[in-house]
């Protein structure tokens, strides 16, 4: 295989825009579109290496190109998961919870699969596990299984038509199987983290390796210009820099919950990412050498240890450092990042990636039976590694099963059902029209949300004594009309209701409709105004802001206002509120009813974040 170390920039590209999207997030919100990147590059080489000793041999040795994966990937990616497991369970907390899980799903590199099952968000400004970037190592370590098999199947006489087509068909399927699955109202990470709908990366690098790879048996040039459609140097140049440039526009301006993410937007990036491998690998030009830079070369070859090191530690940092800036904890885990990937890449990649399992526990054995400084150190590595794994085993054992959110939650939902009689119909009517309205009691108010709405309990039947609280964990709005309906029908749905949503999916106009027309015109209507980072967010409150509108019983708790002005009202997630905020929360309630009694109906401003 000819090196081409420009494929190395592009690793150095790839990972540098990962780690800014991961530090750095509102800089370059895009920047996740260097894992597809990587996506194309790997399935790229890897078929690029099945086609070369498919020509030079008539076969495939499938141990052997397992054994070369393994060599390649599973040192440094056990090596981090035991150090980082150890560390996170000495540290503790939210980062620590489900540690198990996540050990066993990464080490047997179904880590996507098992954080889909656990209904786990890549998306989420907290919660995310510390080893949730392995998914993507996970569908690559899937491919290399599966792929080869395919490879050899469909190439029993010779490289035909027949490989090409299955590749092609396969590449289309997946990304038309993610924009098919793909829901706007629901967090994307289904469809981001599977297999079959992000596979078409691989794919796609394979395709393009099966047009560039020569496949006569004693050819010196792995992809000789000659059969490259960029043979020619100026288009190279001119395509090259043009698909460069629009791939760089992706990263900038394509954020990550965006529908035009998965209906086109990384199938684009894959595409463009297959041209500039194209481009690149024809011969010299101007893209070649702006990726032949000297630093993104140096990255690119430590882009896998960097990839591995950099996610965990910014999560620990996050949760060790939570006042700091976004900016300050992504400077900090930077500085820390580079120089473990570094030494991984030398300790741990380096020696087994060229010497082989064989040869390099040989060395080892050897230094620890000699004498003098190396028997020292390597008896002191023997006895880290062993300290390592006792720890590892510690760890998993006593590791907390659920966040600090989640057990504030459950003793909420507990407090709230030992406190609050069942609901009751209200025992006098508190929706008269004119000056006679007086601010209602607890006993007339009941109040049906999501989690944020659940957080705030304690503090809503403070505010209001006698309410009825109903919240539940990830429930949204549009599941709401058949609890109204039961409530409605049983003659238990209050005079003031106070709806909380909006966290966990698009609030449509269509929705409050239904709701309002369950609840009906006599009744005073209280909905939040939510507050958060999810793209559906503002266009909930958009379709609130037109809701008012149409119902002259409809106010609004203005939430979001409150949690954008202080940030200090919110939990790390920036989504539920802290006691303090529980309790702005529900004085929000209290002053939009308050509005009701004046008669004196206001819309909020618009809250951008």
């Amino acid at each position: 295989m000819r090196r081409v170390s420009a494929l190395d920039g592009l690793r150095g590209i790839a990972v540098l825009a990962v780690v800014l999207y991961h530090f750095y997030g509102d800089y370059l919100p895009g920047g996740y579109l260097g894992v597809d990147m990587f996506f194309v590059l790997s399935g790229f080489l890897i078929t690029s290496l099945l086609i070369r000793e498919r020509a030079a041999t008539g076969k495939i040795d499938l141990k052997k190109f397992w054994v070369r994966r393994a060599r390649r990937i599973l040192p440094a990616a056990v090596s981090v998961l035991v150090i980082m497991t150890v560390i996170t369970g000495i540290i503790g907390g939210d980062p620590a919870v489900g540690l198990p899980t996540q050990f066993l799903g990464t080490l047997f590199f179904v880590n996507n699969w098992t954080q889909i099952a656990g209904s786990q968000s890549y998306f989420a400004d907290s919660g995310v596990q510390v080893f949730a970037h392995y998914w993507s190592l996970a569908v690559e370590e899937q491919f290399y299984v599966f792929f080869p098999l395919i490879f050899v199947a469909l190439t029993r006489k010779k490289i035909g038509w027949t490989l090409p087509t299955a590749t092609i068909v396969g590449a289309s399927a997946s990304a038309l199987l993610m924009a098919f699955l793909y829901n706007p109202a629901v967090d994307p990470t289904r469809v981001y983290y599977g297999t079959d709908t992000h596979s078409f990366g691989l794919l796609i690098g394979a395709a393009t390796a099966m047009l560039l790879t020569t496949t006569k048996p004693g050819a010196t040039d792995s992809w000789p210009t000659r059969i490259n459609p960029f043979n020619d140097k100026m288009l190279r140049t001119v395509g090259g820099l043009a698909t460069f440039v629009g791939l760089l526009a992706l990263m900038v301006t394509l954020p990550d919950t965006a529908p035009a993410t998965y209906r086109g937007g990384l199938l684009a990036a894959s595409l463009c990412t297959a041209v500039l491998i194209s481009s690149v690998v024809a011969g010299p030009s101007i893209l070649s050498s702006l990726v032949n830079f000297t630093p993104l070369r140096w990255l690119g070859e430590r882009s896998f240890s960097l990839y591995l090191w950099h996610w965990p530690v910014v999560v620990l940092l996050r949760h060790l450092l939570p006042t700091f800036r976004p900016l300050e904890v992504g400077t900090i885990a930077l500085v820390i990042s580079i120089p473990l990937a570094a030494w991984s890449y030398v300790a741990i990649e380096e020696p087994i990636r060229r010497g082989g399992y064989k040869v390099t526990a040989k060395r080892f054995l050897d230094h620890v039976t000699a004498d003098g400084p190396a028997a020292a150190r390597a008896f002191a590595r023997l006895c880290v590694s062993g300290a390592l794994i006792i720890a590892t085993i510690v760890v998993l054992a006593t590791a907390p099963t659920q966040s600090a959110l989640e057990r504030d939650l459950a003793e909420f939902k507990k407090l709230a059902e030992q406190k609050m009689p069942p609901p009751a119909p209200a025992p006098t009517s508190t929706a008269p029209a004119g000056p006679s309205r007086t601010m209602p009691t607890g006993e007339n108010i009941i109040a049906i949300g999501d989690s944020v709405m659940l957080a705030s309990s304690p503090a809503l039947m403070e505010k209001f004594p006698g309410i009825y609280v109903d919240g539940e964990v990830s429930r949204a709005l549009v599941s709401i009309p058949p609890v109204l309906q039961s409530y409605s029908d049983q003659g238990l749905l209050r005079d003031v209701v106070f709806l909380g949503f909006g966290t966990n999916s698009n609030i449509q106009g269509e929705t409050i409709d239904t709701v309002m027309d369950i609840i009906g015109p006599d009744r005073t209507v209280i909905i939040t105004n939510p507050y958060g980072d999810r793209w559906w967010i503002p266009e909930s409150r958009a379709a609130i802001a037109s809701a008012l509108e149409r119902y002259p019983n409809l106010y609004v708790a203005d939430w979001c206002h409150s949690a954008m002005s202080d940030h200090l009202l919110l939990r790390p997630d920036m989504i539920h509120p802290t006691v303090e905020g529980a309790t702005v929360y529900a004085e929000d309630f209290a002053t939009a009813l308050q509005q009701w009694v004046d008669d004196d109906r206001q819309t909020p401003p618009e809250c951008g974040l």
